[in-house]
């Protein structure tokens, strides 16, 4: 059975001492990516068989890619979708209805932005697809904070022409696109 969305439960009384906006101290956070697996959503958002791909600006993937991030501890994986459409791409508003879950993908990266770099990181990936209008297409503009300049819509098919397929991360995101089709 295929579900639309990954099932969230929360325990009534749970008290989250974290935000969204807050971040913990980048030594703190770099040593926790040594001994713990996080949780990030991906977006794969899709047009008229085409999917966006985004160059990275930073690690741990600084290269083609989709949309996404981080988990916020207590948000669900749904909220956290929603807010990385607002965040990264200036999707606002998008109903729930609109994100259709299409897998959860294990990424071993060799390299991270915090030190020692060349540790990497250790993430589960809770992927949806998107669809977007024309307009919505036309309207999304992704942060650049997150992202080069570079980015681009492509066909399903094509996807794989970007990409050097003896590499893991990238047979990762030709995966993403299968389970799409």
């Amino acid at each position: 059975m295929t579900q639309s969305h990954v099932p969230h439960f929360e325990e009534e009384g749970r008290i989250n001492p974290v935000k969204p906006g807050d971040r913990m101290p980048a030594t703190a956070y770099a040593t926790a990516l040594d001994y713990i697996v996080f949780t990030c959503v991906d977006l794969a958002f899709t047009c008229n068989r085409q999917l966006l791909l985004a160059k990275r600006n930073r690690y741990p993937r600084k290269s083609w890619w989709i949309v996404g991030g981080r988990i916020i501890a207590g948000e669900s994986p749904l909220d956290a979708a929603r807010r990385k459409a607002t965040e990264e791409a200036q999707l606002t508003d998008l109903s729930p209805e609109r994100f259709r879950y299409i897998g959860a993908y294990s990424t071993c990266f060799a390299l991270r932005d915090q030190e020692p770099m060349n540790n990497g990181s250790h993430s589960i990936n809770l992927t949806y697809q998107v669809d977007l209008s024309d307009m919505e297409k036309e309207q999304l503009v992704l942060s650049p904070e997150e992202y080069e300049s570079e980015w681009q819509w492509v066909g399903f098919n094509q996807v794989k022409h970007l990409l050097a397929t003896g590499k893991a991360l990238d047979r990762c995101l030709l995966q993403i696109v299968q389970n799409l089709e």
